[in-house]
């Protein structure tokens, strides 16, 4: 019941940020306390189009482990992919604090009367690359928790993975209106 319910909040979290058009990273970078980042949504502060371009086909050490019943994972496997999902979070943490930190650089240089043209292109490039790091640190994360699992899981993994795609989408028509009622 409890996997059931953090999938749904975290599929709908996901899905309701990217549909209703907000910015993640813009979001995060404003200090929202409630922003998806204080929910372990770290790979939503990117603006890389990372949930439906990578992570439906490569979910993660993380959704491996939400799914470690269904998979078969033995406990070393359970082990090395927790130790995946500590890695990653502790990463993209690292990315998350360089963002906002450039973010606040970009805005404080914005602001000044007659700013440098030079540390503006600067701060915009430093937002550039803090959020390019978030979108690919978490790349080798989610295909190593995917090459610990034996052919038999991996093939699980495969259906697990085309059934929330299905879901996604499904989940997204839902949002847009798409619903069958045009």
């Amino acid at each position: 019941m409890t996997k059931a319910i953090l999938k749904n909040a975290f599929l709908a979290m996901a899905l309701a940020a990217l549909a209703g058009g907000l910015n993640p990273a813009h979001a995060a970078m404003q200090g929202r306390r409630g922003t998806m980042a204080k929910r372990g949504m770290y790979f939503m502060h990117h603006s890389l189009g990372f949930p439906f371009i990578f992570f439906r086909f490569h979910p993660g050490p993380h959704w491996d482990l939400l799914h470690a019943a269904a998979l078969h994972l033995t406990p070393q496997q359970v082990a090395e992919e927790k130790h995946l999902a500590m890695g990653m979070m502790m990463e993209t943490g690292r990315g998350v604090r360089r963002l906002k930190m450039a973010y606040r650089n970009y805005r404080k240089a914005a602001r000044a009367p007659n700013p440098s043209i030079r540390a503006l292109v600067g701060d915009v490039m430093a937002v550039g690359r803090a959020q390019t790091y978030l979108g690919y640190v978490m790349i080798p994360f989610h295909l190593k928790g995917y090459r610990l699992l034996d052919p038999a899981q991996q093939a699980i993994y495969q259906r697990l993975a085309a059934t929330m795609r299905m879901r996604m989408m499904q989940a997204m028509r839902r949002m847009h209106g798409m619903g069958g009622m045009h």
